[in-house]
C-alpha cells in the first residue's frame, strides 16, 4: 500500500464514509473504491476531486495522477475551472467519450511542455485522455496523461505500427495497431504475447479515436 492509499483509508475510517457511500456519491461500483483503498488500483486523475470533496482532503493526497499534475502544473492549486487561462498556459481539451470518466472536460498546460511533447502537430488539434488498462505497461501506466492528435479518426487514416486510441465492442483502448489485411492485431507493450486479433467480420467494431502522439 502506497502513501496514497494510506492516506484514503485514514480520511475514509476518520470522516466514518463508508465505501458503498463514497462509490455512490463519485459515482463508480463499490469495487473500486475497494480496490483504492487497498491499493490495488489508484485514484485516478477524474475522479480525485470529487473523492477529495466527500472526505474534505486535498485530492492531491490520495490520487497520485493528480499530484504529479498538480506539481508539474498542468493543474491549477485551486482546480481546473472554466475561469481565465494563465499566461503561458493552453486549455488542453479532453478526448469525448473515449474513457469512463466524469471529470474535468479540460486541463490547463503549459503551453512549452505540450509543443515540446507534439512536435509538428497543430495544438488545436490535440486532446488528453488517460490510459485505461494496463497494456501498454511499463510504456505508459494505466491512468498516465496521453496526447492524441483527433485528425487520424478513421480507419482509413491509421498508421500501421502507430499508438492509437480506440474503442472495440465500446471499450477504450490505447495500444499499437497492425493493420495486416483483412485481420488487423492491436498490441500491448509485449506484442509477441498479448495481442488482440480483429477479423474483417469485427472491425466495423474498432472506432478509431485518435494517433497518440505523446504521454506525461
Amino acid at each position: 500500500m502506497d502513501k496514497y492509499a494510506r492516506n484514503l483509508k485514514e480520511a475514509m475510517e476518520s470522516s466514518a464514509v463508508r465505501t458503498s457511500v463514497l462509490a455512490k456519491k463519485v459515482g463508480v461500483i463499490d469495487a473500486y473504491v475497494s480496490q483504492w483503498r487497498s491499493g490495488k488500483r489508484p485514484v485516478p486523475v477524474e475522479r480525485a476531486p470529487k473523492v477529495g470533496e466527500v472526505l474534505n482532503v486535498p485530492p492531491e493526497r490520495i490520487s497520485e495522477a493528480y499530484d504529479r499534475l498538480l506539481r508539474s502544473g498542468c493543474i491549477e492549486r485551486d482546480g481546473v475551472s472554466a475561469g481565465t487561462v494563465p499566461k503561458d498556459h493552453i486549455a488542453l481539451d479532453r478526448l469525448p467519450g473515449f474513457d469512463y470518466g466524469d471529470g474535468p472536460s479540460f486541463l490547463l498546460m503549459p503551453e512549452f511542455l505540450i509543443r515540446q511533447k507534439i512536435g509538428l502537430t497543430p495544438i488545436e488539434e490535440v486532446r488528453w485522455t488517460l490510459q485505461p488498462t494496463d497494456a501498454m505497461a511499463p510504456q505508459i501506466q494505466r491512468d498516465e496523461m496521453v496526447l492524441v492528435d483527433v485528425r487520424v479518426a478513421s480507419q482509413g487514416r491509421v498508421v500501421d505500427g502507430a499508438l492509437h486510441a480506440f474503442t472495440l465492442f465500446d471499450r477504450p483502448h490505447i495500444r499499437r495497431i497492425l493493420a495486416r489485411g483483412d485481420n488487423w492485431e492491436l498490441c500491448g507493450y509485449d506484442d509477441e504475447r498479448d495481442r488482440i486479433l480483429v477479423p474483417q467480420a469485427d472491425l466495423s467494431k474498432l472506432e478509431i479515436r485518435g494517433l497518440v502522439v505523446a504521454w506525461l
